[in-house]
């Protein structure tokens, strides 16, 4: 169990809101604003001058992923935009419905393409207090759309791979392979062995959310695989009372288990502080309330979890990202982000892990090529690592000419 503090010199951030791309790059890279200066220079040529937006998605992407919700659908809702110059940049950004597949999200950006239109600056930052103030309904998917497609954007005029835009010092990292429920622990047991063969080593189960259930997944896991180096994640989605979340972790190997995952609403801050005094296993949150500075920061005050986490596209982008790894890296706590999704939310995910030396692992959700449709490459695994696609910006390759070929197919531009 890691231990973490914040005093009046680690919260430098506190009350800060960033003007610019460069200030917020120079906080968390600690490198100086000249480097970053030429990236987000702009003039009437490098304006945007055209917006797609496609929602796309397959059934092969429709699962449960707890015994406590019932199968959803994703939807990937890709933004494409091209520039006077003469580049483009995109983003996806998934969103989940429990029935029918729905252009929701393809409507909801359809309300700012005039104020892409119309932008002066392709700062990410800039544009996003600009959006804050014109547009203040925007949701958070929306606000990531915009965000990462605007980073992908710098990259790419800046012919460097996202990451090392954003100062990492590695190319690659171990993943996990994120699996989805089952009815039965034979399956998980065979998922394991099957998903062993493509060299993952590290596993994550979304399970029933029923402490007799899921007691007998650990205990089955420990026996099955304990001459093995293999090692294990469980996700409850919140699922738990604190009582429970106790016994569970209590039952969980530390040397066998990596984490114990969302046991809990992600708001009970102080219960999770209880939870971690009782138990030495890794705790962390789902990550799905973690929108805020602030909360980041009564999580830290009260010492709730032993990791944060969130993903990128749905807290309003890169920008917020950056800013919530800011204040974690300042008071020693780490941030394992989430990537489950279609191949550009990943990407987009990976590149933020590379960069935040405080990040272990990269979530790969599995069957991977349920995730990889429209795309003409994907992110790489060797020898049990994940490297980030080698081109600039995101690195990913939209299939443009093939979306249509999806089961569920909305273009708007």
């Amino acid at each position: 169990m890691c231990v973490f503090t914040i005093s009046a010199e680690s919260s430098s951030a506190e009350g800060k809101s960033f003007k610019t791309a460069i200030e917020l790059l120079t906080a968390f890279s600690g490198e100086s604003a000249a480097e970053y200066k030429p990236h987000f220079l702009f003039h009437r040529d490098a304006r945007i001058v055209h917006v797609e937006i496609h929602a796309v998605a397959t059934t092969t992407t429709t699962a449960r992923y707890s015994g406590t919700y019932g199968a959803e659908t994703q939807v990937n809702n890709i933004l494409r935009v091209k520039t006077a110059d003469g580049f483009e940049a995109v983003s996806g950004v998934d969103t989940y419905y429990e029935k029918e597949f729905s252009d929701r999200h393809l409507l909801d950006l359809q309300d700012v393409v005039e104020d892409l239109l119309a932008l002066e600056t392709l700062d990410p930052v800039e544009v996003g207090n600009l959006l804050a103030q014109s547009k203040p309904h925007l949701n958070d998917e929306v606000r990531s759309s915009i965000d990462i497609a605007l980073w992908d954007l710098a990259a790419r005029k800046a012919g460097r791979p996202l990451y090392e835009l954003l100062g990492a010092k590695r190319e690659s990292m171990e993943p996990y392979a994120s699996l989805p429920f089952y009815e039965s622990l034979p399956e998980y047991i065979d998922a394991v062995n099957e998903y062993a063969k493509l060299g993952y080593k590290v596993f994550k189960f979304h399970v029933w959310g029923d402490f007799e259930k899921d007691s007998s997944m650990v205990e089955l896991v420990q026996q099955t695989f304990a001459d093995s180096d293999f090692r294990f994640m469980i996700d409850l989605e919140g699922a738990f009372a604190l009582d429970d979340a106790v016994a569970l972790g209590g039952k969980m190997d530390e040397g066998k288990f990596v984490w114990l995952e969302a046991p809990m609403d992600d708001t009970l801050l102080e219960q999770y502080s209880v939870l971690r005094s009782e138990l030495g296993q890794t705790i962390l949150p789902a990550g799905y309330n973690i929108y805020s500075a602030d909360f980041i920061r009564r999580a830290v005050e009260q010492h709730s979890w032993d990791a944060g986490r969130f993903d990128v596209t749905v807290i309003g982008g890169v920008s917020t990202a950056l800013e919530l790894m800011i204040i974690a890296n300042e008071a020693g706590l780490p941030i394992e982000i989430q990537s489950w999704g279609h191949a550009l939310g990943q990407a987009a995910n990976l590149h933020l892990m590379l960069a935040n030396e405080h990040t272990s692992y990269f979530e790969a959700p599995m069957p991977m090529e349920a995730f990889e449709f429209g795309m003409k490459n994907v992110i790489p695994l060797k020898q049990g690592r994940v490297f980030a696609p080698k081109g600039p910006g995101l690195g990913i390759e939209v299939d443009w000419e093939n979306l249509d070929r999806a089961d569920f197919y909305v273009r708007s531009e």
